[in-house]
């Protein structure tokens, strides 16, 4: 943050959404917490720089509290986050003049964002400007938003759903250290270090995972188990199945289809 943002975060009811939310805040600013019946002594005491209203299912006392206290320190920038959500609710908060509403589970992309905005708000609110109200810039959507440096964590889970999506298609270790921004000697070192393995053999265990479960159903044919789990080639879809599962394809298919038979469904 440019500068050190003081936050009043005004809890109108229990939740853990609540908490954890409330908890990330703190590690952007300076944030205190208020229960909706202590609103304005805190207020009054503290001189936050903006407020968080935190609801799970609003009522009409905890509203009007908001209404009122927008009246009252109509400068102060209010966001509201909510867990029940409806058109009429969000049309009501933005008459009722909030800065933003937020509707729990709350990305952390966005609450940072929109922490960052409160920043530069407070930064620049003057004395003579003190009576107008500040909006919210738009924040680009995730998909349209610039990539914000990734942990290695998030990183590698990406990686993984994006195998996993598409491990039955012809998938390539270059392609996929390039769309990480590496080089395929970074990836694969990375890979190893975070999954024991390398990514061929993650790979390749995925597609005998997936030949497996297709082989289990009735009549499958060989062929087109080992075209859809990802094999170009069928022999070598023989060879590695052996390898992994001690038996070939059809042996497994002939012993899934015994198994059945001594345990039908219920």
């Amino acid at each position: 943050m440019s500068q050190t943002l003081q936050l009043l975060w005004i809890s109108c009811s229990a939740s853990r959404s609540g908490t954890e939310l409330f908890e990330e805040c703190k590690r952007h600013c300076v944030v205190t917490r208020s229960a909706a019946s202590h609103v304005l002594q805190a207020l009054a005491a503290r001189r936050p720089d903006a407020l968080v209203f935190d609801f799970v299912h609003p009522v009409a006392a905890h509203l009007q509290l908001l209404q009122s206290v927008k009246r009252q320190y109509p400068s102060v920038p209010i966001v509201m986050i909510t867990e029940s959500h409806s058109e009429e609710l969000a049309v009501w908060a933005f008459r009722a003049r909030v800065w933003n509403y937020l509707v729990k589970p709350v990305p952390l992309r966005e609450l940072k964002a929109n922490l960052r905005q409160l920043a530069k708000v407070a930064l620049h609110r003057t004395q003579s400007e003190s009576r107008r109200v500040e909006r919210p810039g738009a924040i680009l959507p995730a998909l349209y938003a610039p990539p914000e440096p990734q942990s290695e964590e998030a990183v590698m889970q990406q990686i993984t759903e994006h195998i996993r999506r598409d491990h039955g298609s012809r998938l390539s270790i270059s392609k996929l250290a390039r769309g990480c921004g590496m080089s395929r000697f970074s990836f694969s070192r990375l890979f190893r270090k975070n999954f024991g393995v390398s990514c061929r053999d993650y790979v390749m265990r995925l597609r005998i995972e997936t030949a497996c479960t297709l082989l289990e159903v009735p009549g499958a044919s060989v062929t087109e188990v080992a075209a859809t789990a990802g094999f170009t080639d069928a022999s070598y879809f023989a060879r590695m199945f052996r390898s992994h599962m001690g038996m070939s394809p059809t042996e497994y298919a002939l012993q899934a289809a015994a198994g059945k038979q001594h345990n039908p469904p219920p």
